[in-house]
């Protein structure tokens, strides 16, 4: 049975075993994982969620912190498996003032110590990516003996060194990063493939209808996969839109970025909800700002998204997509990112080019990541996790 030791009379005195239970009868141990993004997002951190639940954990999932002032996620589960939860606290803007960052991250910590002391998680780790919120729960949650592992998503050695300092084992993505952080931290620092999101193809699925504000706008239909903010290229993005003004551009945003008319905006939706956006596209278009080592090295998820609609896809040329230079058509100036579009949309609905995307992702797929994820956290078994923070 769970043993209720609260020190202090706060459930934030709980340590990682304390929360442990009987109830449960898989080997794969459970996960807490912290975001500063929400379910919907369908981000790095919300994938790990899906695939830890795939091999048999039982995961809490943190949202990003919001204000009290704003309504968060009521406790429940959002996938099998996956239990999200809304996280209160004043402000991430009030972190700097003094004193502040440690009253909110106990605030943070005791919230989600009550609902993993609620589910009785099962020898759980803290999963979490950068971000300030996130390494000052992390460090606490270090103090009870929870094992940290990191997730570093892009190219941003100043802003992850410290948490791949604290944490038992960073799990790095793109390549150049993960070069440089082994290089100074050693064995902890591991290389982990991107990870996808839908569950079944279009192959797999069948056919998926549009969705209703995307079937008013005419084709040919571009889309990226998010919002554009301190990743594309808005002057190549201008300049193409303006060259082929027939081609309709589609991302997800609260207003638009451009004065073109051939610029539409959607809200975002969930993971499902995203198989009809996918559906409606033509193209899978990614003009990124390469002149942003961010962005140079970044390992996109949309582009396993698009791979696993077997749609063709354009890019700036990115590191990440030389792999796959027979079936991503690149271009660096805005005459070649428009040739680049009139190839792919001339491409044939039977190439053997889509048949190979799809082939791509499913080697990029949950069950294949979760297993990777699953061996990784087996060797946080055998460590020594219960000290405080390293130096």
């Amino acid at each position: 049975m769970v043993q209720k030791h609260v020190r202090c009379g706060s459930k934030c005195g709980i340590r990682r075993q304390q929360i442990s239970g009987s109830v449960q009868s898989q080997s794969m141990q459970d996960a807490i994982v912290i975001s500063g993004w929400t379910w919907e997002s369908c981000n790095v951190p919300e994938r790990i969620a899906l695939a830890l639940a795939r091999m048999g954990s039982r995961v809490l999932y943190c949202e990003n912190p919001a204000s009290f002032l704003r309504t968060v996620r009521r406790f429940g589960e959002v996938d099998k498996g996956i239990f999200a939860l809304g996280l209160h606290f004043v402000g991430h803007r009030l972190n700097s003032l003094p004193f502040l960052p440690a009253v909110q991250t106990r605030l943070l910590v005791a919230q989600i110590l009550s609902k993993a002391f609620e589910l009785r998680l099962r020898d759980p780790v803290l999963i979490y990516p950068h971000g300030n919120h996130c390494l000052l729960v992390a460090r606490e949650l270090k103090k009870r003996g929870f094992p940290l592992v990191h997730v570093c998503m892009d190219y941003e050695l100043e802003l992850v060194s410290e948490h791949v300092r604290e944490s038992h084992i960073t799990l790095v993505i793109p390549r150049a990063a993960f070069e440089e952080l082994r290089a100074t931290f050693g064995e902890k620092v591991r290389l982990i493939p991107q990870l996808p999101a839908a569950k079944r193809s279009i192959a797999e699925s069948g056919r998926v209808a549009e969705a209703s504000d995307i079937s008013c706008i005419p084709r040919p239909r571009l889309g990226y996969l998010g919002n554009l903010t301190d990743r594309i290229s808005l002057g190549l993005l201008r300049e193409v839109l303006s060259q082929k003004q027939e081609w309709q551009f589609i991302s997800f945003a609260s207003k638009k970025w451009l004065p073109l008319p051939n610029e539409h905006v959607l809200p975002w939706r969930s993971r499902e909800e995203l198989r009809s956006v996918l559906a409606a596209l033509d193209v899978g278009f990614m003009p990124y700002d390469c002149t942003s080592p961010k962005n140079l090295h970044c390992v996109p998820l949309k582009l396993l998204d698009y791979f696993e609609y077997g749609i063709p896809v354009v890019s700036t040329p990115i590191r990440f997509v030389h792999q796959y230079e027979q079936l991503v058509y690149t271009g660096a100036t805005a005459d070649e990112l428009v040739r680049a579009v009139s190839e792919a949309l001339a491409e044939p609905q039977d190439s053997p080019k889509r048949a190979q995307r799809i082939s791509v992702a499913r080697e990029h797929s949950l069950e294949r990541s979760a297993q990777v994820l699953a061996s990784l956290l087996a060797e946080l078994g055998g460590t020594d996790t219960a000290q405080g923070p390293s130096g």
